[in-house]
């Protein structure tokens, strides 16, 4: 019960998982969208293949860096309810 009072007073977040998945969708992507560049014979298929899933995680690693931070509050938080520093 403990978990699912967590999730509904918004101390524990489900975003981050959300964003673990939609990172992997979105680099999925970009490795289809080479494999259809690649089919039709278009020479800019390297980059997709290369650069996009690069792109895609910087874009989402600045994401979890907000909930990581969020999380090291909550650590932080409770040390200092424990009265340890």
């Amino acid at each position: 019960m403990a978990p699912l009072l967590e999730y509904l007073t918004f101390r524990r977040m489900i975003a981050p998982a959300v964003t673990q998945i939609l990172l992997w969708a979105g680099i999925a992507g970009c490795l289809y969208g080479a494999w259809v560049l690649y089919k039709l014979g278009n020479w800019t298929w390297p980059f997709p293949l290369l650069l996009g899933p690069l792109i895609v995680r910087l874009f989402f690693e600045r994401l979890i860096i907000a909930f990581r931070s969020y999380d090291a509050l909550r650590a932080i938080e409770r040390n200092l309810e424990r009265g340890t520093d």
